[in-house]
């Protein structure tokens, strides 16, 4: 008989716990559902954070992808002009030593054609200083420009022949041209602006601005510059400048004696 109540306390007990816990589940119930709903929603906003980060890193993938392609671009255009300036720059030195090799040649070859161009320079020089007194110190000018070139180096011995030879050209075209021309006349100890009137290399007139009119001698090898003074033959060296300064070069004059002794 002592242990039926001892029973009924277990039993009335566990009863109580139980009724205890329902009503502690029933309280907890909407706490849990809060955070449930709260853990999804940080769920979805971390799927949408992610989300947006890989097309963030999807977006950055793709311009770096673009940029080293363009790198990649620019490092190939760089590599290919290089090597057409590396071979720009072989060929220009090929240049210069064929060009070096070339001016090596030239000056043995120039060494051996100085002397030539001493003799030819002299001969020229001498064939102006005893030539008509046509513009003689321009033409003399003329020479010792050339020769001052060769002697400071400007200027190579070949070449110099060829600028002595198309000097010589200019001459050979004087002798078959005639003209009018302005220069300074030597009368008597005086210096004198003048019309002359060339005829090819053998006679020279002149008229200065005060009229006086004449034309050149030569004697015992020096040329000078003398005044006529028959009336005829002033009115004939003034007709002959008169007709120059007319253009008109081809017909009949009638002229002083100007030629050279021994013509």
């Amino acid at each position: 008989m002592p242990t039926l109540p001892s029973r009924k306390l277990r039993v009335g007990t566990l009863m109580l716990v139980s009724a205890g816990v329902l009503a502690g589940a029933m309280i907890a119930a909407p706490v849990l559902a809060d955070d449930v709903a709260n853990l999804a929603q940080r769920l979805s906003d971390l799927r949408g954070s992610v989300e947006e980060l890989s097309g963030q890193v999807a977006t950055k993938t793709t311009e770096q992808q673009d940029l080293l392609r363009s790198r990649a671009r620019q490092k190939a255009d760089v590599e290919l002009e290089i090597a057409r300036e590396e071979l720009r720059l072989k060929k220009l030195r090929s240049s210069v030593q064929e060009r070096r090799e070339r001016l090596s040649a030239e000056a043995a070859e120039g060494e051996a054609l100085k002397p030539m161009f001493s003799t030819e320079l002299d001969r020229v020089r001498g064939y102006v200083q005893r030539s008509l007194p046509f513009r003689r110190a321009e033409r003399l000018a003329e020479l010792d420009k050339i020769e001052e070139q060769v002697r400071s180096g400007l200027l190579g011995p070949e070449r110099a022949m060829g600028r002595l030879w198309s000097f010589m050209e200019d001459e050979f075209r004087l002798t078959r041209e005639s003209g009018l021309y302005r220069q300074s006349i030597s009368l008597g100890d005086e210096e004198q602006l003048a019309d002359v009137a060339r005829v090819g290399m053998v006679m020279l007139y002149f008229q200065t601005a005060d009229d006086v009119v004449g034309h050149t001698v030569r004697r015992n090898g020096s040329w000078s510059f003398e005044p006529v003074t028959g009336a005829e033959e002033k009115k004939q060296i003034r007709s002959l400048l008169e007709q120059f300064k007319k253009q008109i070069r081809v017909g009949y004059f009638e002229l002083p004696n100007a030629l050279p002794e021994g013509r």
